[in-house]
């Protein structure tokens, strides 16, 4: 009896431990089937977020003007204008074909027959930087029209347009008018010997006289004077400006026993500016270059006017 029921406890305990077995086996099964489904669908899953990450963003359209920051400049010394404006290119998702300025000078929008050119991006024809996608031109004055033309003289408002044409056929177009600004003055005239004798003795006086205009008025002139480079190739006043006067006379320059030296001007505020030459025996002969200048209240500068003078 004792070894029976051994016997049936042994028996029991084997069943037992082969149902374990069996039991850890499908649970092992059971989680590797697990991992491979999840394997096949992660992929899945980050492979739509990938094709849905790559999408293209959707595109706002652009209602802004893509012609910008129109700059205009009139260059006096170079006689030329020089005119700029910013575009976008693209502009809204089309490419820029070409941009035009039309001119109408002081003339206003009204004019029927403006001057008209084309403005580019590719360093050429006064373009400062290619590719910048600044379009520009530098225009010589005697390339305008007559009647679209710039003097000297001329202030006041100036009127222009920049058309951009897109390569879908789209046309803008923005308009400006634009002040002249400050006027450089002009020297007119030099009235000055081409020939000059010294004297035996003594000393001798003469005028040098240089006619200036600004457009902006007399009263906005700042300054004549002139430069005297020497035959021996040194300057006259150690290099410095030697400035004539248009005060009509009125301030003396030197006085001593025998002399009172004053500008030699004759009538303040005409824009006739005066300078009294003193000539000693013993002053060095040659070629001298006078090289004269005038400058506005804006500090602006004239352009340079030289005169040569003999000294013998």
């Amino acid at each position: 009896m004792f070894k029976a029921n051994i016997k049936d406890r042994w028996s029991l305990t084997v069943e037992n431990r082969a149902e374990e077995m069996i039991d850890m086996r499908r649970q092992h099964f059971y989680i590797l089937d697990q991992m491979i489904r999840t394997q096949k669908v992660f992929p899945l899953f980050f492979l739509g977020l990938f094709v849905l990450s790559c999408e293209p963003p959707i595109q706002s359209v652009d209602e802004t003007d893509p012609i910008e920051n129109i700059q205009f400049t009139y260059l006096q010394e170079d006689q030329r204008i020089f005119v700029a404006a910013r575009l976008k290119d693209p502009f809204n998702g089309v490419g820029l074909d070409f941009v035009t300025w039309v001119w109408y000078g002081k003339n206003g929008f009204e004019y029927s027959t403006p001057d008209s050119m084309f403005l580019n991006d590719n360093g050429d024809f006064g373009d400062i930087l290619k590719g910048d996608d600044t379009y520009s031109r530098k225009i010589d004055i005697i390339d305008l029209d007559s009647t679209n033309s710039l003097v000297y003289e001329d202030t006041g408002t100036v009127y222009l347009k920049i058309i951009a044409q897109y390569k879908n056929d789209s046309s803008y177009s923005l308009s400006d008018s634009l002040s002249l600004g400050n006027i450089i003055p002009q020297i007119v005239s030099i009235d000055a010997p081409d020939t000059l004798f010294l004297p035996a003795s003594g000393y001798d006086l003469d005028t040098l006289k240089v006619t200036v205009t600004d457009a902006n008025g007399v009263e906005d002139i700042r300054w004549t004077a002139y430069k005297s480079l020497k035959p021996n190739g040194t300057y006259a006043n150690n290099g410095n400006l030697i400035f004539l006067y248009d005060d009509g006379g009125d301030e003396i320059l030197y006085q001593s026993d025998l002399i009172r030296l004053t500008s030699g001007d004759s009538v303040a505020g005409d824009g006739i500016f005066s300078y009294i030459l003193l000539l000693f025996p013993n002053t060095l002969v040659g070629t001298y270059v006078w090289t004269f200048y005038a400058q506005d209240l804006s500090y602006a500068y004239s352009i340079p006017v030289e005169h040569t003078v003999i000294v013998q």
